[in-house]
C-alpha cells in the first residue's frame, strides 16, 4: 500500500531534478509508476503538495532541536548544542544538497504565514524552555524568557536564516557564529 511518506519521497526526487515551478503531479506519479489520481487521493492539490514537502522539512528541522530542549544536560550546555545544531542543520542542507534546499527555500515562501510563524515560534519557544530552566537553575540571569528568547533566535539569525545561504561558505562563518555566541552567553550569564 502506497504510503504518503513514499509520495513525499518521490516528489523530493522530482523537485530536486525540476525545481518547483517545475514539478507536477503527474511527473511524481509517474517516477511511483501509480495513477496521478491515486496521488491526488493523498494530496488534494499540488499546492498541498507542496506544503506537506516544505512542511516534513520543517519537521526535520524542529524534531532534532526538541531532543536537545529536553535533553538531561545543563542548561548552558543545551543552550550552546540547540544554536550549533540549527546552524548545522540548515547549513549542511544548503552545502550538501543545494537543488532541494533552493527547491525548500522556494517553497516555504509559498507556505501560509501560519505555518512559517508557527515554526519560528515552535524554535523560539525550544529556546526559551531551556532559558527558564537555567533561570530556575541559577545558571542565567534573565528577567523575561520569552524575549530573551527571541532577542538571541533573531540575534543568530545569520547563521540559520536561507536567506543568509550565500553567506555560509565564507570560511570562518563558525567562528563569527563562535565570537557572537561568546558575547549572547556572556550578556545572560549569572555572574
Amino acid at each position: 500500500m502506497l504510503t504518503t511518506e513514499q509520495i513525499l519521497d518521490a516528489a523530493e526526487e522530482v523537485l530536486r531534478k525540476f525545481g518547483p515551478r517545475k514539478t507536477t503531479v503527474v511527473d511524481v506519479a509517474r517516477v511511483l509508476d501509480i495513477s496521478h489520481g491515486t496521488v491526488y487521493r493523498h494530496f488534494a492539490s499540488k499546492a498541498a503538495l507542496h506544503e506537506a514537502i516544505a512542511t516534513r522539512w520543517i519537521e526535520q528541522v524542529t524534531t532534532p532541536l526538541a531532543a536537545i530542549t529536553n535533553k538531561d544536560a545543563s542548561p548552558q550546555a543545551r543552550l550552546r548544542e540547540w544554536f550549533e545544531m540549527l546552524n548545522e542543520i540548515k547549513q549542511s542542507k544548503a552545502k550538501d544538497d543545494p537543488e532541494m534546499f533552493a527547491a525548500y527555500s522556494l517553497l516555504a515562501k509559498k507556505l501560509s504565514e501560519q505555518i512559517v510563524f508557527g515554526h519560528i515560534e515552535t524554535m523560539i519557544q525550544q529556546v526559551e524552555q531551556i532559558l527558564i530552566a537555567g533561570k530556575e537553575q541559577g545558571i542565567f540571569d534573565i528577567e523575561d524568557c520569552a524575549t530573551t528568547a527571541h532577542t538571541l533566535f533573531h540575534a543568530t539569525v545569520r547563521y540559520h536564516h536561507p536567506l543568509h545561504a550565500n553567506e555560509w561558505h565564507d570560511e570562518n562563518i563558525k567562528q563569527d557564529f563562535e565570537h557572537l555566541y561568546c558575547l549572547l552567553e556572556r550578556a545572560i550569564l549569572k555572574q
